[in-house]
């Protein structure tokens, strides 16, 4: 009988995967998303600082094998796991996508960028169908993660050169001295520190307390040297937004304390540009007011994002034809940007405004309804480890989405765990979700 994090209860009976190999194909998964095709970049190369618009043969490699295998065991497991997803937010979101892509200023990149994204969903949907149940999936997630922890400080051992950003990186050297590890960039790096120790937490409350103790005691001894602040001041936050989400099962509560700080996040930033007195506001209260130079390029988005505001200029375009064709001023920071440095702001540049309120719908305001469909009988308010692990990821990387454009990065390791939190989410409220099974 087949089973899982995401089961097809009802479905005919199928082949059982044996746990080895259901636990090695969500670790084969996990660790190319973490880990990625370029781990210890060299920072000083110049064919590391120019435009990957061409792809990267090692990726395209991975992500083959990643697609390969996502096709298998979706096969294996057949439609009826799928259709939980199937939802208007989702559908909608995935086909303006796709008309995005079509009317792309640079069709080849979006193309390119479109494939990359759908075998990184299936991905994501394979990890959540292959797990036995959530102690199966805690094991191969928290072990995925302590591998690469593991990776990480040998890095700083063997080649530091190369695990941490140095004088002689071509892009950013003012950052000597922060620690990436396998990561291209102190700020990848902060955020998957973060999420690491929002593992171990979810790991150590699945039974494995002294392995889950020990990755957050390593990421966050690693958090802390990357000198990335935005995941140092979003970590403790979202720890203590989803503690009070549990003080009670209010829909109404549980809305205003997930999303009314981010919305207040997206004032005082955003805003900012945006609204001249919000801009007066925030000058006069905080310490930098242009959040380390991002209110130049986030004026510089919207400037663009109302010269297409219906269509964008295409999935993962923008940047390929106006950042490396010269397009910015080269006395500015606009010209060294590669993204918004906003996931909100960089959506709306790709594929519009309607796609950014499709994205609001399917990544923002149905995993909050997810999740109070999802009924735990005598629970009260409380969570199970699973789903306050899918919602501190959800609601980590939806703020820190304010200040880096991680949505639709295929390539990114936070994206991919976002992705991940909010079908899980979407899963449990089908009511497809096995916290554990007798061994």
């Amino acid at each position: 009988m087949t089973t899982g994090i995401a089961t097809d209860a009802g479905a005919p009976a199928r082949a059982d995967f044996p746990d080895a190999l259901r636990i090695g194909a969500m670790g084969v998964i996990l660790l190319i998303v973490l880990i990625g095709a370029d781990p210890f970049l060299d920072g000083t190369a110049a064919e590391n600082a120019a435009s990957r618009a061409g792809g990267n043969i090692v990726n395209q490699v991975l992500y083959l094998a990643m697609g390969g295998l996502a096709v298998a065991v979706l096969a294996w497991r057949g439609r009826e796991a799928l259709r939980p997803l199937a939802t208007l937010p989702i559908l909608a979101t995935l086909g303006w996508i796709g008309v995005s892509t079509a009317l792309s200023i640079e069709p080849a990149v979006s193309a390119r960028r479109l494939i990359s994204l759908v075998i990184m969903f299936g991905g994501v949907v394979s990890v959540l169908v292959l797990a036995r149940d959530a102690r199966q999936f805690a094991q191969a997630l928290g072990g995925s993660v302590l591998l690469v922890l593991a990776l990480c400080y040998l890095g700083l051992v063997l080649v530091p050169e190369r695990a941490m950003h140095t004088a002689l990186d071509l892009i950013e050297p003012e950052h000597a001295g922060s620690w990436r590890g396998v990561f291209a960039h102190k700020n990848g790096a902060g955020a998957a520190m973060s999420l690491f120790i929002i593992i171990g937490l979810f790991w150590a409350a699945m039974g494995q307390r002294i392995l889950g103790t020990t990755v957050v005691v390593l990421a966050g001894v690693f958090l802390v040297f990357t000198n990335a602040k935005t995941s140092m001041v979003m970590t403790p936050a979202v720890l203590g937004l989803t503690w009070a989400c549990t003080r009670s099962a209010s829909g109404a509560w549980r809305r205003l304390v997930l999303l009314g700080p981010l919305a207040l996040l997206l004032v005082l930033t955003v805003g900012s540009v945006m609204v001249p007195g919000v801009g007066a506001l925030v000058a006069s209260l905080a310490a930098d007011p242009t959040y380390t130079g991002r209110t130049e390029i986030w004026s510089f988005a919207l400037d663009n994002i109302a010269k297409k505001p219906l269509t964008g200029f295409g999935y993962g375009a923008f940047w390929e034809s106006v950042f490396y064709g010269g397009g910015g001023d080269a006395t500015t920071w606009v010209n060294r940007a590669t993204d918004a440095h906003d996931g909100y702001l960089n959506t709306a540049l790709e594929s519009g405004l309607p796609g950014l309120a499709l994205t609001v719908w399917w990544m923002i305001l149905a995993p909050v309804s997810d999740l109070q469909a999802q009924r735990q009988d005598g629970a009260g308010a409380a969570l199970d480890p699973l789903r306050l692990l899918f919602l501190r990821i959800w609601l980590f990387g939806l703020m820190v989405g304010v200040f880096e454009s991680v949505f639709y990065q295929a390539t990114n390791a936070l994206f991919f765990l976002l992705a991940l939190s909010v079908l899980g989410l979407r899963f449990g409220a089908a009511g497809r979700v096995v916290g554990s099974r007798p061994r």
